[in-house]
């Protein structure tokens, strides 16, 4: 994080004092971020083409912070390991090719962008839209916005993420149903908790995609709320570019 003190907010959590208000020791770094730093040793492994045909299946365990030094490891059957110490923070599986889960996921049919909610709802256990449809939306990340990302958030320097055909880093694929679900309601300080991402073709920067998602479920545990969403990305004719099971707390209970 370039400033962990700044605040947050979209996501208080990511802030020093968002985060100590609900009982950690510090700002949490994103787990899509996390993830991504995962990627060279995926695409060293698996090479160049798990980018466009791959898959990813990660749970985040415990927190990570600004200051940490994290470890990955990649087991020889894709299993996959972030830790700090002894620590576990993620874990989970990779591999080339189709998602073993992948027909476990709700697909919506190709639909047209729409504005924002206005005013986005607060988001309860009340409202919580099990089973509908979240508001489509459309977004085209910039090369410009790209390498940014990549240089800033990700410390990443491979060729394959630069460039005026360059792909679209993971980190921010994973990351798409967060703004998705931002674009039908208002909810936070929230925790990424889970992603199954699987990538179906070449994903690339200044290339406009249509997200849309549904609601798969909802539930309790722990006293925190959390929320299920399937969200597939698409190009412009409606071809499916990658396809996404986010899980995140939406509301957290009591503090820690």
């Amino acid at each position: 994080m370039a400033d962990a003190d700044a605040p947050n907010p979209n996501n208080p959590i990511h802030s020093t004092d968002g985060a100590r208000a609900r009982g950690f020791k510090g700002a949490l770094v994103g787990g899509a971020t996390v993830y991504g730093w995962a990627v060279a040793a995926i695409v060293e492994s698996l090479g160049e083409t798990w980018l466009d045909h791959g898959w990813a299946d990660v749970r985040f365990r415990h927190p990570v912070y600004p200051t940490d030094e994290l470890t990955v490891e990649l087991a020889a059957d894709g299993a996959l390991r972030i830790s700090v110490g002894e620590t576990c923070c993620v874990e989970g599986r990779v591999g080339a090719g189709d998602a073993p889960w992948l027909d476990e996921l709700m697909l919506l049919e190709h639909r047209s962008p729409e504005a924002a909610a206005d005013p986005r709802p607060r988001l309860t256990p009340a409202n919580v839209p099990i089973g509908k449809a979240l508001r489509t939306r459309e977004v085209c990340i910039s090369r410009v916005e790209a390498e940014a990302f990549c240089h800033d958030k990700q410390d990443e320097s491979s060729p394959l993420f630069f460039g005026s055909d360059a792909r679209l880093h993971p980190a921010l694929i994973a990351s798409q149903p967060i703004y998705l679900l931002h674009h039908s309601f208002d909810y936070g300080p929230a925790i990424h908790t889970a992603s199954r991402i699987a990538h179906l073709c070449r994903t690339r920067v200044d290339q406009p995609m249509i997200v849309s998602g549904v609601c798969k479920r909802a539930f309790a545990r722990k006293g925190n709320e959390y929320i299920v969403n399937d969200t597939v990305l698409r190009d412009r004719g409606g071809n499916a570019l990658a396809r996404i099971e986010h899980t995140a707390i939406y509301q957290l209970g009591s503090k820690r």
